[in-house]
């Protein structure tokens, strides 16, 4: 059986959706005898109403047996034959939820990203029961080809006990998009004495807000893996109390490396953190900043949440997902 995967073009910063399936890839050259060959197909270009036709062109021309359309260029299975099988996942609806029902953007996005290459489709995955129920909802085309496959934990992310500082903790922050809950999050820890390690780009209202209330913060973007992996290592708290995911990849990666977690109360989150995270109400910054004291404040909790948290992670270890994904191929097939 052969797969070919085809992943956006990759920017700065950007790893969750290209590092996945890179993973899958190289776990499968490695394990010769699960019977599958597969090749990473980088499109050439970043997102541009001409890219937007170069892209699909690529595809046609690169096209294999099995095409897996693996997130962000969902409208890249434009390009593929019927003839051939094709697989698309899709990882959110956050494009749609960004823009009001009047605006003609929202119905650009929906029509090319997922109308059109769901119809094309023969398989669509997504990653959680939440992306499952906003595409049944709100899109007309391939609502029977849904399947619903987690994502893994990448090995990379593995135990790295780290003892707590309870005087001044590091807390990790990984995402500058509006709903990554960053202003919330500086308010939440304007009085705390800590360090907050941002991974992202803060907006200019953001550094004046840093600035003027004088939070000690260290902001770092365009890392490699390795080095996100370092960022793990060395924080004492991840926080991740998020308005909207598909997933919430976060909270696993925490959850490897053995830190303790506070993220939102809200589906998929709720579900994929399970009692391995404090969870909260996103809007409520209150909420947040009391969530926050008491992982501080109390070690029994702390440790509960580190035990569940190499519990939890078992749940998303890459067999048994890339187990899931070669049961689809071969049903397909």
């Amino acid at each position: 059986m052969e797969v070919r995967y085809f992943i956006r073009k990759r920017a700065s910063g950007q790893f969750s959706i290209e590092e996945i399936f890179s993973s899958i890839c190289r776990y499968l050259k490695e394990k010769p005898e699960m019977g599958v060959h597969c090749e990473m197909d980088e499109v050439p270009f970043h997102f541009s109403p001409v890219n937007f036709f170069r892209n699909i062109f690529y595809v046609r021309r690169r096209q294999g047996g099995i095409n897996h359309i693996t997130g962000d260029i969902h409208y890249a299975v434009l390009g593929c034959s019927r003839k051939n099988l094709n697989i698309l996942t899709i990882h959110d609806c956050v494009i749609l939820a960004k823009y009001r029902k009047w605006d003609i953007r929202y119905w650009v996005f929906r029509i090319l990203w997922y109308e059109w290459p769901m119809a094309k489709a023969d398989i669509v995955t997504v990653i959680s029961e939440k992306t499952k129920n906003e595409l049944l909802k709100g899109i007309w085309s391939g609502r029977k080809k849904i399947r619903v496959i987690n994502n893994f934990v990448d090995p990379v992310f593995s135990y790295m006990p780290r003892k707590f500082d309870e005087t001044r903790p590091v807390f990790l922050f990984i995402g500058s998009t509006p709903n990554k809950n960053l202003d919330r999050v500086l308010e939440a820890v304007k009085n705390i004495d800590c360090r907050l390690d941002i991974v992202g780009r803060p907006s200019a209202s953001q550094e004046v807000f840093i600035e003027s209330n004088k939070l000690d913060v260290t902001v770092s973007y365009g890392l490699s893996r390795a080095e996100l992996v370092e960022k793990y290592i060395g924080s004492d708290l991840v926080l991740f109390p998020s308005t909207y995911e598909g997933f919430g990849m976060l909270i696993i990666e925490a959850n490897a490396v053995g830190r303790p977690v506070v993220t939102s109360n809200i589906s998929p989150l709720k579900e994929v953190a399970a009692d391995a995270a404090v969870l909260v109400d996103p809007f409520d910054v209150s909420a947040i900043r009391e969530a926050i004291l008491k992982v501080i404040r109390d070690e029994t909790l702390r440790e509960r949440l580190i035990a569940n948290g190499r519990i939890n992670v078992q749940r998303f270890q890459i067999e048994t997902i890339i187990k899931n994904y070669i049961r689809l191929y071969e049903c397909v097939e």
